[in-house]
């Protein structure tokens, strides 16, 4: 990734997305500055982006950091802000001092997003800027999203949302505007790879990381998802890359890798991840991996 994305590319959109761009970077215009919520996924970063176009040096990003960012995440974002040419904070964010946090109940993200947005109005308000903006789109409200109360509590804005762009949207006119993540598959935190219930900890969420980078960095899988259970870990890729997994060779390392960084347990989804972020289920179609290769 190298100089900045070419802001004014928004007058090549189809007429449709153009009409969302406008309204997107209008709405953004009506606030005194504002402090970008970036994480390395394509909404936030397309928000990133409109927030520079609609303000200037008034628009500042930042990103979170804490035990639950997946590992090359932040580099992610630090090298689209540069893309953007935005300036770009990090703050460190202590969500697992929270027990609330760290008791894993399905209302574990509004507290993660409740400590964030603490953050950044403090940020915000050292800075002189008004308005916090997040990546929240269309399709973000058909799932169940704590995180997104914790943002209407906190008078967060969405500019995606106001100007009705869907994740189709969003990554369209990121892939013409020339940012490079448009194509990212979804990373939420490291938090939800963990059974609801089953405590958070900060060794947990570092096995996790490691296994995750390692199974990436073996098989070049794009979309994964390595679930804690009990010790056990539950592998998920995106059916089309499970092919990526069936040698036996790559399959002894694996198993032999994770449980060297503590896992009791290897196991492979056979259906595929599904593409949604989803709460780890007690009994999916499983095959261990140690046994595929006998």
């Amino acid at each position: 990734m190298c100089g900045h994305v070419p802001l004014n590319l928004g007058e090549s959109l189809p007429q449709d997305l153009q009409r969302k761009f406008d309204a997107a970077v209008s709405q953004i215009r009506l606030s005194k500055g504002a402090v970008v919520a970036l994480s390395a996924g394509v909404d936030s970063s397309l928000v990133a982006l409109l927030a520079r176009k609609a303000l200037g040096d008034h628009a500042v990003a930042v990103t979170g950091v804490s035990e639950s960012l997946p590992p090359h995440e932040l580099e992610i974002a630090k090298e689209t802000a540069k893309e953007i040419g935005i300036k770009h904070v990090v703050v460190q964010t202590d969500e697992l001092q929270n027990p609330q946090y760290t008791s894993n109940r399905a209302d574990r993200c509004y507290h993660c997003k409740d400590t964030l947005y603490r953050e950044l109005r403090s940020l915000a308000d050292s800075l002189g800027l008004e308005a916090i903006l997040d990546g929240t789109q269309v399709d973000d409200l058909s799932d169940d999203r704590p995180g997104f109360r914790a943002a209407q509590e906190a008078g967060v804005k969405s500019p995606l949302l106001i100007a009705s762009f869907s994740k189709a949207d969003v990554r369209e006119t990121a892939h013409m505007l020339g940012l490079s993540v448009w194509d990212k598959p979804a990373m939420p935190c490291l938090s939800s790879r963990i059974t609801h219930g089953e405590e958070v900890t900060t060794d947990k969420l570092g096995m996790i990381g490691q296994a995750e980078l390692y199974v990436k960095e073996l098989t070049g899988v794009r979309n994964l998802r390595v679930r804690y259970s009990n010790s056990s870990a539950r592998i998920e890729v995106a059916p089309g890359e499970r092919r990526l997994f069936f040698d036996e060779a790559v399959m002894d390392q694996i198993d032999r890798a994770l449980k060297q960084l503590g896992f009791m347990t290897v196991t492979l989804d056979l259906k595929g991840y599904p593409g949604k972020e989803r709460t780890p289920a007690p009994d999916p179609l499983l095959l261990p991996m140690a046994s595929l290769s006998q």
